[in-house]
């Protein structure tokens, strides 16, 4: 049984489906509770449908994604980077999410969810990359 699991990607919203059943397989082989590989699974699908959707790449460069997860002392730590352009998703992309739905402004919600799953968040752009490392607490505070 591996504590880690490291996948690169091209960046493409058609490798979801298969990442998706490496981190179950992941997170059973980890013991991992289902409630946590839904978060993890959901995390990874809104971050990749942005970096697709919404990232910017130099003309010439192949889209890539690097996934790495890994438990360790209780903490499940999810490390996202990609070779896009400079985007920090923790600044201030709180959405509104009091008042009519009809009165909020589109987008954001997603990133808001990213940040309320995770215990800990942290954004560096390093070596080209935007590196995105999302800790999750394993054990009940």
């Amino acid at each position: 049984m591996s504590n880690e699991l490291r996948i690169t990607l091209p960046a493409r919203l058609s490798e979801l489906r298969d990442l998706a059943g490496m981190v179950e397989d992941f997170g059973d082989a980890n013991k991992l509770p289902a409630p946590k590989v839904f978060a993890i699974n959901l995390e990874l699908d809104e971050l990749i449908t942005n970096t697709v959707t919404y990232g910017t790449f130099e003309p010439g460069t192949d889209p890539r994604i690097d996934i790495h997860l890994k438990v360790e002392c209780d903490i499940l730590t999810l490390t996202m980077e990609d070779n896009g352009s400079p985007f920090d998703p923790t600044v201030d992309t709180n959405p509104n999410t009091s008042g009519p739905l009809e009165s909020r402004s589109v987008g954001g919600l997603g990133l808001h969810l990213v940040k309320n799953f995770a215990s800990r968040i942290s954004y560096e752009f390093v070596g080209g990359k935007n590196r995105l490392t999302l800790e999750h607490d394993l054990k009940p505070a």
